[in-house]
């Protein structure tokens, strides 16, 4: 940036309709400002657009992720039930009978058994089994993982909040733009109407050829198809703006009062790149895609490490359902694992998620340039829209002065219609001009609240 552009920066601008040759009605007294009826829109816009509306539902999904990461620290309990019936199976009782009945015979006592039925598995087994896992790295750079992209899926729907702000006023701004110069046209089809009825009363009377009224109808045309594309413009501005809104297409788009002043703070182009450095969205984003290849990093690392878990099991299990202390099972174990050689998979996972990180890394670098250079094509858009603003100015008060002259002098019969025509012509392109470039000051404004991230955003 030069050292002009260096300089304390002072954004101020002045939102008023088009002067235009005729008067101006007063504004009603409770017209809103400009700054108001744009917050309102904004306001308006970021609690019903429907592109907003699947980042916020994006942001509720990323959450959801990292509730489940810090799930699986807990442990996890259910319940298990099986009941078989079984065809062919081996039965215990089958060798074991024969031998009871012969140790019967021998001891001369029916003391044992000889009708037992006992088959495996057992019929019916019912459990409660719970895991609990003790130490297991992988789970720690999940759970990095997943607040890490919660964190970076915020920073995007804050991001696309910011630019719809931007995206609402710019949309706005069009259709004043487009209304001011319906206005301006509209105010200029009364001129040259009376100046054809002029020129036909002229020719009627002997004082000037027909050709004088053939270039008064081609002006008043040209003016008509200039009117009608400024309508056509203003109408599909309005339907832009409802639909940020989200609202019907034809829905009515409030006007700012006839003098409405935007303040901006006076803040010095340094500042304002460290605000945006601080405050966009966009860095935030990159710093997320740093954390979340950390996170995967640390996954891949934990291959290397061993996992160990606590399960445990109480139930019941028999060839019927019976609850006492002699068919009740419990199970507890410590489960070790560790992963010694998987063919280098470990290590290749582990260097693809270093190698992303410098990927992140760099992207935060080239944001960071990127948004110095918005912030200061911004701020120099702005001081060259307002240097354009005073030129616009002066050009409409000298064309409004000479249009006023040569009027005088036309219908004293001292001025020929072609320089009235002339007159008319640069007036009213003077007043098409500063309304366009009153406006494109607002946008450069607009441009710069979004590239400094002046603007509060909701959560």
């Amino acid at each position: 940036m030069s050292s002009a552009s260096r300089r304390t920066f002072a954004a101020a601008i002045v939102l008023t309709p088009a002067i235009t040759a005729a008067q101006q009605a007063p504004p009603p007294a409770d017209s809103q400002t400009a700054r108001a009826i744009l917050d309102g829109y904004v306001s308006e816009a970021l609690s019903a657009n429907l592109a907003l509306a699947q980042q916020t539902a994006a942001l509720r999904r990323a959450n959801a992720g990292l509730r489940e990461a810090n799930g699986r620290f807990l442990p996890s309990v259910g319940l298990n039930a099986r009941y078989s019936e079984f065809s062919g199976v081996v039965n215990i009782g089958d060798f074991i009978n024969p031998a009871y009945a012969a140790l019967n015979q021998l001891i001369g006592e029916a003391r044992f058994p000889t009708n037992v039925a006992a088959t495996l598995p057992f019929r019916q087994e019912t459990k409660l089994e719970m895991t609990l896992p003790l130490f297991n790295d992988a789970l720690f750079g999940a759970r990095a993982a997943a607040r890490a992209q919660r964190d970076f899926v915020g920073a995007g729907r804050q991001a696309a909040m910011r630019q719809l702000a931007a995206d609402v006023q710019l949309a706005w701004l069009g259709y004043a733009t487009a209304s001011r110069a319906v206005e301006t046209f509209e105010a200029t089809v009364p001129v040259l109407d009376e100046h054809m009825r002029v020129s036909e009363r002229l020719i009627g009377a002997g004082q000037a050829t027909p050709d004088v009224l053939l270039r008064a109808r081609a002006e008043r045309s040209e003016l008509q198809q200039q009117l009608d594309d400024a309508r056509r413009q203003r109408d599909a501005a309005r339907r832009a703006v409802n639909m940020l809104r989200n609202r019907d297409a034809d829905t009515e788009v409030r006007l700012a009062a006839d003098s409405s002043i935007v303040h901006a703070d006076t803040v010095a182009a340094d500042a304002l790149v460290a605000h945006a450095l601080a405050r966009r969205e966009e860095i935030a984003q990159a710093t997320g895609g740093i954390r979340l290849a950390q996170a995967q990093e640390r996954v891949a690392t934990a291959s290397y490490l061993p996992n160990l878990a606590l399960a445990a099991s109480y139930g019941v299990q028999g060839n019927s359902y019976r609850f006492d202390r002699n068919s009740d099972v419990a199970l507890a174990s410590l489960v070790l694992s560790w992963n010694l050689f998987n063919g280098t998979q470990d290590a290749a996972r582990r260097e693809q998620a270093q190698a992303l990180r410098s990927e992140a890394e760099y992207r935060q670098q080239e944001a960071q340039r990127a948004i110095r250079l918005q912030v200061d094509n911004a701020i120099d858009a702005v001081r060259v829209a307002r240097s354009g603003l005073t030129t616009a100015d002066d050009r409409y008060n000298a064309a409004q002065r000479a249009f006023t002259l040569v009027q005088r002098r036309y219908a004293e019969g001292l001025a020929t219609p072609v320089d009235f025509l002339s007159a008319r012509t640069a007036f009213t392109a003077a007043a098409i001009n500063q309304v366009v470039t009153r406006f494109a000051l607002a946008s450069r404004l607009v441009e710069l609240e979004r590239a400094a991230a002046l603007r509060t955003l909701p959560n």
